[in-house]
């Protein structure tokens, strides 16, 4: 059957990013370790011999890491723009003000609870390091690892986006139980949506989709998969019972990691990926082709 394929370009337009103090002095050295990272991969990327269901492209690799590494600059714009409630917006705030879904979560409060979330969150970070012991993929570090760190980078960068720009007060804010000096934390202004939800369902996904490509016909496959949604799972739940989010904040970034834990397997594909995504340059400038074959 002939394949046809459609060609969508999305222009890039110059803009103009203004570099926060604050991404400047507490994040240069986190910066600087990404693109060395990003560099690192690169270099290593022609040393990789081993059969793969996935492949690497330098143009697709540059365009995914530059997006990622544009959003983070500008969440910490955002965010750094963010004020602090004051006393009397804290006063002020009224629980049945907020949808009957969502007001539950206004009576809860565990910093406990929250000390587990993020323990929860570091091994699920830590959980796609499982995948070097299968043989296959311990063959082929460099296209794990890049792809580990996309997902990594996009699903962090990008609920930190959406906190900067919504600016949802976090349900702790209406809990009478909760010290006054968290309230007044900036960050009790970063409720939509959930970061950890988000980064720990996009490591579930990505463990259990790259494990599945690499082991087709694996009988782990389902446990696997089964084992991690369960830990992503319970790492919303405790973002839920510490009063840190609303279940829409949870639900969000569940939906928003899932997709990041398939969208970036997916388009490394040999075979079964349609979509590729290529960087070019026509007569009007510079363009992002996103061709798609059916």
């Amino acid at each position: 059957m002939k394949q046809f394929k459609r060609v969508i370009q999305i222009p890039i337009k110059n803009c103009g990013v203004t570099i926060p103090k604050f991404f400047l002095n507490f994040h240069k050295q986190y910066f600087q370790q990404t693109v060395l990272s990003i560099l690192v991969l690169v270099s290593l990327h022609s040393t990789c011999f081993a059969q793969s269901p996935y492949k690497l492209d330098l143009n697709r690799e540059a365009i995914i890491f530059g997006a990622g590494i544009g959003l983070t600059v500008l969440s910490f714009s955002l965010n750094d723009d963010i004020e602090p409630l004051t006393i009397d917006e804290i006063n002020s705030l009224n629980r049945d003000n907020i949808n009957s879904f969502d007001r539950r979560a206004t009576i809860n409060y565990s910093q406990t609870e929250g000390l587990y979330s993020d323990i929860l969150l570091v091994t699920s970070i830590l959980s796609p390091a499982l995948l070097a012991l299968s043989g296959e993929i311990e063959n082929d570090f460099t296209t794990a690892v890049t792809m580990y760190f996309q997902t990594l980078l996009l699903a962090e960068a990008i609920p930190f986006v959406s906190k900067g720009i919504t600016q949802r007060v976090r349900p702790f804010a209406y809990n009478d139980n909760a010290p006054l000096k968290d309230k007044q934390n900036r960050n009790a202004k970063r409720s939509f949506f959930s970061g950890h939800t988000t980064t720990a369902f996009a490591m579930a996904v990505f463990l259990s989709t790259v494990y599945s490509d690499y082991n087709p016909h694996s009988e782990w496959k389902t446990l696997v998969l089964a084992t991690s949604l369960t830990l992503a799972s319970a790492v919303g739940a405790l973002r839920y019972s510490s009063g840190s989010h609303f279940p829409t904040d949870i639900i969000t970034g569940a939906i928003v990691g899932s997709a990041i834990g398939y969208f970036i397997p997916f388009v490394h594909r040999k075979e079964e990926s349609n979509l590729d995504v290529l960087f070019g340059i026509n007569s009007n400038g510079s363009v992002i082709n996103l061709q798609y074959k059916f």
